[in-house]
């Protein structure tokens, strides 16, 4: 598995556009799994789930990287063929298309981001009495003025800061709990009134 894959091209773009396919890719953790597992991770169809899958193979974005006979089954397992996506906003500013499937892209992890900060927050209040730190990390600062530049360097400077410091907590250790991290830049669109 690659730490990185930039996506740059339209199909894979389309592909990661979906909410729920960025939802399997996450539940890999890391780690080769079957359609079942993936399923049964989510709480969804395995109907759903392997239909999704096969998308994302078609696609490049997760592979197939062994089979195993199981009680005369043959089990595939996948596993996503990078880490981390970085999606390429240069190579699709030129193409309206583009331009189109990569806005639905960000919205979509956008929506990844939004829906672990509501499980979470909706967790807090159902288990107040366990040790629940929602609220506790987070920190929002609104309004900069930045050149694009300023903006992109920004972001790779948070992203090489996150993977230097992340990158050998991706697997399940004694006394850790699972975290989502995320970094948003975002230029600020003013209403005209």
């Amino acid at each position: 598995m690659k730490d990185v894959l930039v996506v740059d091209d339209l199909a894979q773009l389309k592909a990661l556009s979906n909410s729920y396919r960025i939802q399997i890719i996450h539940a890999f953790e890391n780690k080769p799994a079957t359609a079942k597992q993936i399923s049964e991770k989510l709480g969804e169809p395995h109907s759903k789930v392997n239909y999704h899958l096969k998308t994302l193979e078609k696609v490049g974005i997760v592979r197939l990287v062994c089979e195993k006979p199981k009680y005369g089954v043959i089990e595939k397992y996948y596993e996503p063929v990078a880490k981390t996506f970085v999606l390429d906003s240069k190579s699709m500013q030129s193409d309206e298309k583009m331009a189109q499937t990569m806005d639905k892209a960000i919205l979509s992890l956008f929506d990844r981001v939004a829906k672990d900060f509501h499980l979470a927050s909706e967790s807090k209040k159902f288990n107040a009495n366990k040790d629940s730190t929602i609220g506790q990390y987070i920190n929002y600062n609104s309004e900069y003025y930045l050149t694009k530049e300023e903006a992109l360097q920004l972001h790779n400077d948070i992203s090489t800061f996150l993977n230097d410091k992340l990158s050998d907590k991706e697997s399940k250790r004694e006394g850790a709990k699972r975290y989502s991290v995320s970094s948003v830049i975002s230029p600020l669109v003013s209403k005209v009134r």
